[in-house]
């Protein structure tokens, strides 16, 4: 039986809505290409390289037990897998920091971690170039580089932000109105005035300060950034394409004020804002920390569950907190195939959202039992506007630098680089 406009679908955090416009009901008119968006989703703490490597390559291979949650997704996405990370043996901060730049930034100056490489090439046409989220603020001051992702080209951390509400507001609150573009001209003007008193002491600072000051700068510069999108709003994206949901109309999905209490709820409303934000052409890029990789969240909301992340990753081998370990894995992986069945149902014209994304998804350290960085967990959904071959393990040679990955995965989001952080090569995704 043809569909009906009172179709509905569970949509955006657990909301009922109308499905934006189909072929099935006569109204898709319009088969101007849509843009494509990168996303990434970084799992701590790593996993058991056994419980997650699939069996055999190419397109015929079995699901692991942690990646069996996609086994319907099988068309849309690609394993990789051999990768190293920096080097065989490292540990949870320095895997972290590596995790999207290839070089870790503990103690030395490493590359832009590819989101932000990426936001700079594909988001000038959207309100928020780079969207960044995170479930778990740092443990302690000294673990700030392990809280984090995503840097600049000025070795500064790009901080997440944790709480759902306040993310929602920034990318859809006053949507261009004439309130808000008054008050960005206001706190433009006072961001002006701080740079401008700020530059008559710089010279003598401690080289410490001088490091909290550049990361108060880059802050700076991305409200800057920010708020001009507010005060001159981007221009359509060329050919003349337009979202099926327009920013504007995003109201009934704002979360609640508090965080909340459940962590399953939590990562779900998060991930929720992530593709609102890409449904929208709100952002093209986003990234989502599930958790920091330190990670002590405690999973014993999960039936066979007792302890703690971090404690379950190392398991010397105990057979029970393998067993843990490997549920909470799947769990990371449940949201991932969550996101991707949304996702897949948002239509853009003949092609989906999914279809015309992609999105990296993995740890910078395999096995946390030894802080191995050899065979890294990771895999691409989506098949980034039918530039990915999917459907496939790709089983690269052992130790194949994660650096060669990176590369990879920015030339096929159109950055012009030969070279990225400790690469040496590339793996054909084609």
């Amino acid at each position: 039986m043809k569909p009906t406009r009172r179709t509905i679908l569970r949509g955006i955090g657990g909301a009922v809505m109308c499905l934006p416009a189909l072929e099935c009901f006569g109204e898709v008119t319009d088969k101007k290409k849509s843009p494509v968006r990168f996303g990434a989703m970084f799992m701590p703490n790593g996993v058991n390289p056994p419980d997650w490597v699939p069996k055999g390559v190419g397109e015929d291979f079995e699901f692991s037990p942690i990646l069996a949650p996609l086994k319907d997704h099988r068309s849309n996405i690609t394993v990789v897998s051999n990768l190293m990370n920096e080097t065989a043996s490292s540990n949870h901060i320095k895997l972290t920091s590596a995790f999207l730049c290839g070089q870790n930034h503990v103690g030395q100056k490493s590359e832009a971690s590819i989101d932000h490489l990426i936001a700079q090439q594909i988001g000038a046409n959207s309100r928020v170039p780079h969207l960044r989220l995170g479930t778990e603020p740092p443990r302690a001051q000294g673990y700030l580089t392990c809280s984090n992702v995503s840097w600049n080209q000025d070795n500064v951390l790009l901080a997440p932000e944790l709480n759902p509400r306040v993310a929602f507001d920034r990318m859809f609150r006053d949507f261009n109105s004439p309130e808000a573009r008054r008050k960005a001209l206001g706190q433009r003007s006072i961001l002006d005035a701080v740079l401008e008193r700020s530059k008559s002491f710089g010279k003598d600072l401690s080289s410490y300060d001088k490091q909290k000051m550049d990361q108060y700068f880059s802050s700076v510069r991305e409200l800057e950034e920010r708020l001009d999108k507010v005060i001159t709003p981007p221009t359509k994206a060329a050919g003349g394409w337009t979202p099926s949901l327009t920013a504007e109309k995003t109201g009934e999905y704002r979360p609640a004020e508090e965080v909340p209490d459940s962590a399953e709820e939590y990562m779900d409303v998060l991930i929720d804002i992530m593709i609102l934000g890409m449904w929208t052409d709100t952002t093209r890029v986003a990234t989502l920390m599930m958790g920091h990789g330190l990670s002590r969240k405690n999973f014993a909301f999960l039936d066979g569950v007792n302890n703690d992340h971090h404690v379950t990753s190392h398991h010397r081998n105990d057979a029970q907190l393998l067993k843990e370990y490997q549920i909470i894995c799947r769990w990371h992986v449940q949201r991932l195939q969550r996101m991707m069945d949304k996702m897949a149902l948002i239509d853009e014209g003949g092609s989906s959202l999914l279809d015309n994304t992609l999105m990296l998804f993995g740890a910078g350290m395999s096995q946390g039992n030894t802080h191995s960085g050899s065979n890294i967990p990771i895999l691409l959904a989506g098949k980034a506007g039918g530039a990915m071959k999917t459907g496939r393990h790709i089983q690269t040679a052992k130790n194949t630098q994660h650096s060669n990955f990176l590369l990879s995965v920015l030339q096929k989001m159109g950055v012009d680089r030969e070279r990225f952080g400790m690469s040496n090569g590339t793996v054909e995704l084609n």
